[in-house]
């Protein structure tokens, strides 16, 4: 690459917020970290910290099946779990479409397919967890009703509804014995299963990333000064990441938000979502193309383009040659070197707003100061498994969150994790 065309491509991706200044660690750290203590004093805060009233640890009974139903922004699934000497055993279930996805539904529905998804393996099991990706306000008596859904959803008749109760109501109505039904939040499954996989650790957290985003982690729940009286029992705690507003934007994230549902709303989700990272490269490279850095034949072929996903992207960045359309566009050696180059600095910046919310909790909790006692964190969900993202963001962990801020992690990965946590969760309750 010419330094000519080199110079002009940094100053589009600076343009975008991708240049390493625009992306200062630490700062954005403070960024998450302030927006977190507001939303605790009670001001107005695009971070809201959601205490769960769940214990973070207690005795895992052998024998004990648990009925698990994770929902996410794409199917619901279910299973079994049962523990054995503290090793879990997965028995998986049935999976559905998740309700709202392809088309409007209500809160019912999604109750619904709960239901005749758990119908089958109810009788087997001692305790129902569901597991939601969506942030709820507990009412510390077990149940709590969901805050909001991601825009990719089309929810309705959720607004003040209690989850549990109404779960418990569909089956009723079906003439099954309900069991003890607990509420979990997905990014805290993912830190209880990493403490079962992982033990030993003194303190440990979630991250759950794929098409949603959000961090569980524990304190102590009178650290919710806008609510007097709160138990100082350690809790687990979600921090509904997904809405936070205190993340630099570029110029296509301007033009893609305002294009998208909720302009102004979700903004850091919007920015690293898997299911947004595809349509972002899209977006720089058409501005590229303005900007002359590719050849007319790529101009004309990524202008032709009305949608990218992320599994295509990645099959340029593993493969630049023949790695499917966007290698066919990206033939002229010039071209090629700049499609990964934005490719690279689309997930790095990702990569990077994630290790900032991440160092944000840390601090907040006062963890990962000492290299000999780092803190756990379990990781889960669709970013992991794209080889790119998961190969940045552990590269990320070393050079960012310790080298650079001195906050030390050490990752647990494995299979099932929010099934395992959610099934940890409901015997711990």
């Amino acid at each position: 690459m010419n330094p000519s065309t080199q110079q002009s491509l940094h100053d589009l991706l600076r343009a975008n917020s991708m240049t390493q200044d625009t992306l200062h660690g630490p700062t954005l750290a403070q960024l998450f970290l302030s927006q977190m203590r507001v939303s605790l004093y009670g001001g107005v805060s695009s971070i809201p910290m959601l205490p769960t009233f769940l214990k973070p640890k207690g005795s895992l009974p052998d024998g004990t099946p648990v009925l698990v139903a994770e929902v996410d922004e794409e199917q619901i699934q279910v299973c079994l779990v049962t523990f054995a000497d503290g090793q879990p055993q997965v028995a998986p279930g049935e999976s559905f479409p998740v309700p709202g996805r392809t088309y409007p539904a209500s809160q019912e529905d999604l109750l619904f397919a709960v239901a005749e998804l758990a119908e089958p393996l109810l009788d087997q099991a001692k305790a129902l967890a569901l597991v939601l990706p969506f942030p709820v306000d507990y009412d510390s008596k077990g149940d709590g009703v969901i805050r909001r859904f991601p825009g990719s959803m089309t929810v309705q008749d959720f607004a003040g509804q209690p989850v549990l109760a109404a779960l418990r109501e569909e089956l009723t109505q079906r003439g099954l014995t309900c069991p003890p039904l607990v509420l979990v939040p997905q990014a805290d499954a993912v830190l209880l299963a990493a403490a079962i996989q992982d033990p030993g650790h003194r303190r440990y957290l979630g991250l759950h990333w794929g098409h949603g985003i959000d961090v569980g982690f524990t304190a102590p729940g009178s650290i919710v000064l806008r609510w007097p009286g709160v138990p100082g029992d350690l809790t687990l705690f979600t921090g509904g990441f997904s809405q936070a507003q205190c993340v630099p934007f570029g110029l296509v994230d301007f033009s893609k938000d305002r294009d998208c549902y909720g302009p102004g709303l979700d903004l850091y989700w919007k920015m690293v979502s898997t299911e947004y990272l595809g349509e972002v490269f899209r977006l720089v490279m058409i501005k590229a193309a303005e900007r002359k850095l590719l050849s007319f034949g790529c101009s004309r072929d990524v202008l032709s383009l009305t949608k990218l996903d992320l599994d295509t992207l990645t099959a340029f960045l593993t493969d630049p040659e023949q790695g499917g359309t966007l290698a066919h566009f990206c033939r002229e050696p010039e071209d090629r070197a700049v499609g990964l180059a934005v490719g690279q600095a689309v997930l790095d910046r990702a990569v990077r707003l994630v290790c900032a919310n991440l160092a944000a909790v840390l601090s907040f909790i006062g963890g990962g100061r000492d290299p000999e006692d780092p803190v756990c964190l379990g990781i889960a969900g669709d970013a992991f498994a794209v080889p790119p993202l998961a190969a940045l963001f552990r590269e990320r962990v070393q050079t960012l969150l310790a080298e650079e801020m001195g906050l030390h992690l050490t990752l647990c990965q494995g299979e099932a994790m929010t099934a395992i946590g959610g099934a940890a969760a409901a015997l711990y309750s």
